[in-house]
């Protein structure tokens, strides 16, 4: 039996005027609002935790978060993830509704096709998937230190230039193939660690320095991260889930 202690805040941040991010705590869809809980998984449980960044500057950004993280809790619902081939069957789906957002961007006539970023934890018959698509990120804390565990799917221009905006290899929609990633996690997790599953717009605010010291901390780390984030600037929306695994 596995205990997670929850926290998570999905906020719109200062400077924008809606909230294109949407986060999914085993169903339960969060925007504009923070919410905390325990929650424990044994070996029949399916649960999940993931974080939806609508693409900036693309149309209907917080239509593609909010569509893809409910046609996922549809999916858990409907037993579309089976023991033995869930890996490939995440794959199925998310390219599935990616290749669902490109054909409803054609047929609108969008000129920069919503899309958005996915990452998080899924925790399925004994198993605990690492999955992402984008920029999002998650961490690990363990002993203190923090280690990201996804990759960016991103880049940077061909100029070279540091200070110019990365723009996005792999999405879901956005005009991009929607690939997966999908990585067996289950053996790398331990007693005392701490999840940390984010959009952008904390990890482009806070340096992992940063993160790595509120998370060692603060009593109220989720809502200090926020806090934080906005102190600096806070240009994006700001989505923050943090798990406690004991």
């Amino acid at each position: 039996m596995m205990k997670l202690t929850i926290e998570a805040v999905c906020q719109k941040g200062p400077k924008r005027d809606n909230n294109e991010d949407m986060v999914s705590l085993g169903g339960i869809l969060l925007r504009d609002a923070d919410m905390s809980f325990p929650v424990e998984i044994d070996e029949s449980s399916q649960f999940y935790l993931l974080v939806a960044d609508g693409m900036g500057g693309h149309e209907h950004g917080e239509r593609a978060s909010q569509g893809l993280l409910e046609y996922l809790d549809e999916c858990f619902k409907e037993n579309r993830f089976h023991t033995d081939t869930i890996e490939d069957d995440l794959r199925f789906q998310v390219k599935t509704f990616s290749d669902r957002l490109n054909e409803e961007a054609r047929e609108e006539g969008q000129v920069r096709p919503m899309g958005c970023t996915l990452t998080g934890m899924v925790w399925s018959n004994g198993k605990a998937l690492l999955i992402n698509a984008g920029d999002s990120r998650t961490y690990r804390l363990r002993d203190g230190i923090l280690r990201r565990i996804t990759q960016d799917d991103s880049a940077r221009g061909i100029t070279g230039d540091p200070n110019e905006s990365p723009y996005l290899l792999n999405c879901i929609g956005g005009g991009a193939n929607g690939d997966l990633m999908v990585v067996d996690f289950t053996e790398r997790l331990h007693d005392g660690d701490l999840l940390l599953i984010c959009s952008d717009g904390l990890t482009d605010m806070l340096d992992d320095e940063a993160i790595e010291k509120i998370l060692s901390t603060s009593e109220r780390p989720a809502s200090d991260l926020y806090a934080e984030a906005c102190r600096n600037g806070g240009y994006d929306n700001i989505s923050i889930i943090l798990a406690k695994i004991s």
